[in-house]
Order: structure tokens, then C-alpha cells, then sequence
């Protein structure tokens, strides 16, 4: 029996990037959602509030509209000028001709998701608005022309909110592609985005979006295997016991294997790899490994040889499985996540063997 090491990589990407290149205006702006985290399933709703400085929406309504902020409520709600945007980007990379970049290949850009919905916004903070216009509109007037921004709301009267809040509620369409949040392609980044809908001005917090996964009605359990063989006539078998987990499992794996001519062997390793696929671009990362190293100095060759390793799955947040689905607003692209085992035989005076055992099934149903 040889000795065994084990290795693991709990990192996942369901991190959520940290918010960069938004403007002076837009640290005054808070998105709120009603998970903290910004991890959310697809088909779930998204509720949350949205709070604005009353100066910042005054400015952008005169800059796009030509008009005073009580001309524009006196016509409509607030709520038909702000906008709450799901917006989900894939990236992929792929070779082209000689025209592309120095190493051949080019980074594309795939709409997945644009699903929006209005700001709501409480109808008697507006009335409350119209009836103090005059003074809101002298104060605005005085604070764009004053060296000092900062005390943009100072001069609003008392009795007014310095701030708008509303609320929102928007579904996240199902089988939207699960969030993968790379800093190279492939990746799937999704943001809740607020803007106002006569300004190209956008705020963006980004969200993370997972998939419930695939659990069948009938849940008996389904054996999986493979094996390999050698030139050297070296059988590599290996053995699952079923196809569906959960986040926070372990995943027992059998493994033997048949060595007639007595060969060598060095090691054997196992890993449990995630695999993402976006177009023909793809993403592997180790989850978790284990290693029998075999001493061939003071060990004899075996000709049959049993082994079995736990190896363990993350625990939630992870993302389910997601099946080779076409996805894509503008353009359609394929996109795929599974888990897989990869097995790896070393033998000491030949060449490796490598068997990779199908597709388990990650799924978050319950």
C-alpha cells in the first residue's frame, strides 16, 4: 500500500469583484438588496432600495431634459425616470487569423441577460416635493454655482429628505449561464445596474448568479465507472457509487487496478476538477486531490492493486451543475459547468495513463 497525500483548493469563484470606475456623483448613491452577499438563484426575485441625492437627480433631469425637477413631476412619477438593470456579459476567447493579436487569439463579448424593471417611489414624498418646488429649485440653482459641492444638500429645507429612496423587485430569468468571476476569459460577470432612463449615467453593483441544478424524480442510485488500458497491458479502473451531489459531500471513489507483467508503478492521483465551458473556450480549476505514492525501492511491482479516497466537494455557496445550453441575447454561444474526476496512473519506465470518469451531478436542489 502506498503513501497517501492529499491536496485542496476551497477557493470557488463565487466572489463577488469589487466595484471600481464609477464617478465622483456615485459614491452618494447606495443599492441595497435584500441579500447582503449578492448571491441569488436563477427564478428568484431580486427586492431592494435605491437611495439618490435629490441634487443629483435635479442636475441630470435639466442636463437631458431642459426641465426643473417639479415641471417633471408634475407629469409623471419619479419612478418612470429611474431604472434597475440586470445585465449578464460572457466573454470568451478564440483563435482567429493572422490579423488578431500576437498570440492568435481574440476576446469576445456575449450579451446573456438585460432584464429591467422601474423605481418605485413613495407617491406622497413627491407630493411633498412639489409643494416645497420653489425653495428645492432656488437651493439647486445656488449649489451649482457655489465652489463647494459637498454641501450640495445643505440649503434643501428641513422638512425635505436630502435623498430619494425607492424601492424595486425584479425576477431573474431561469437558465441564465452561472456566474463565473475570472479576471481573464471565459467568464459570466452579472451587475444590477441604476440609471436614469434620459441619461447614459450608470451605477453597477455586481451579483452573482447560481443555478438550482437538476435533481430527477426517481433519485436511486446510478453507479458510474471507467477504465483504461495500457500498451503494457496495465488496466486502470475506477468507480463512483453515485452521479448526484451536494455542495459539502464527499465523493468516495474506488480504484484498481491489474499490472500482469508486473510493471513499476510510481503513483496514482486523483483530482475533482470544475469545468466551464463558454463556447470553446474553458475554465478547469482543482477542488480537491488526493495522491498514493508507491516506493519502488523497497516495494515489489503488485499485480492487483485496490484503493479508496474521499474526496470533498465545497461547501455553499457552490455553483450547480449546468447542462450545454444555448444562451445569448444578441448572439447565441454555448455554455457548460460540470464536475469531473480526473485519475492519473504514473508509471515508473513508460507513459502515464489518464482515465477521466463521467460527469457527476452538482445540483443545490433539495
Amino acid at each position: 500500500m502506498g503513501n497517501i497525500t492529499s491536496s485542496n483548493n476551497t477557493s470557488t469563484f463565487l466572489s463577488r469583484w469589487p466595484t471600481t470606475g464609477q464617478d465622483l456623483t456615485s459614491k452618494h448613491i447606495q443599492i441595497s438588496t435584500d441579500k447582503p452577499d449578492g448571491i441569488y438563484f436563477a427564478g428568484e426575485y431580486i427586492r431592494g432600495t435605491v437611495d439618490i441625492p435629490i441634487s443629483h437627480i435635479q442636475q441630470h433631469i435639466r442636463s437631458k431634459n431642459n426641465r426643473k425637477l417639479i415641471e417633471f413631476l408634475r407629469q409623471k412619477s419619479l419612478g418612470d425616470a429611474i431604472i434597475i438593470e440586470l445585465v449578464g456579459d460572457a466573454t470568451y476567447s478564440a483563435e482567429v487569423d493572422s490579423a488578431a493579436d500576437s498570440d492568435g487569439h481574440a476576446t469576445h463579448k456575449v450579451n446573456v441577460c438585460r432584464h429591467r424593471c422601474f423605481i418605485t417611489i413613495n407617491p406622497d414624498i413627491e407630493e411633498l416635493f412639489i409643494q416645497n418646488g420653489n425653495q428645492i429649485e432656488t437651493s439647486f440653482d445656488q449649489t451649482i454655482n457655489t465652489t463647494c459641492p459637498s454641501t450640495d444638500t445643505q440649503d434643501i429645507p428641513s422638512i425635505l429628505p436630502t435623498t430619494i429612496k425607492g424601492t424595486f423587485q425584479l425576477q431573474i430569468p431561469n437558465g441564465l449561464p452561472p456566474s463565473l468571476n475570472n479576471n481573464r476569459s471565459p467568464s459570466v460577470i452579472y451587475t444590477l445596474e441604476l440609471h436614469l432612463s434620459s441619461s447614459s449615467y450608470r451605477y453597477q453593483v455586481p451579483l452573482i448568479i447560481n443555478s438550482k441544478g437538476y435533481l430527477p424524480a426517481s433519485t436511486a442510485d446510478i453507479e458510474l465507472n471507467g477504465s483504461i488500458t495500457s500498451q503494457h497491458d496495465i488496466s486502470l479502473t475506477a468507480s463512483l457509487s453515485k452521479r448526484f451531489y451536494r455542495p459539502g459531500e464527499q465523493i468516495p471513489v474506488r480504484i484498481n487496478y491489474s499490472n500482469p507483467q508486473q510493471r513499476l508503478i510510481r503513483s496514482i492521483a486523483v483530482t475533482l476538477i470544475q469545468f466551464y465551458r463558454i463556447h470553446n473556450d474553458e475554465y478547469r480549476l482543482a477542488l480537491d486531490g488526493k495522491e498514493w505514492i508507491f516506493d519502488t525501492s523497497i516495494m515489489l511491482p503488485q499485480q492487483e492493486w485496490f484503493g479508496e479516497v474521499l474526496l470533498q466537494l465545497p461547501c455553499s455557496p457552490l455553483q450547480a451543475s449546468f447542462s450545454n445550453q444555448i444562451v445569448g441575447t444578441t448572439q447565441q454561444i454555448e455554455c457548460e459547468l460540470d464536475y469531473r474526476i480526473f485519475i492519473e496512473l504514473n508509471e515508473k519506465k513508460g507513459d502515464n495513463i489518464h482515465l477521466t470518469l463521467p460527469s457527476i451531478n452538482v445540483t443545490n436542489q433539495t
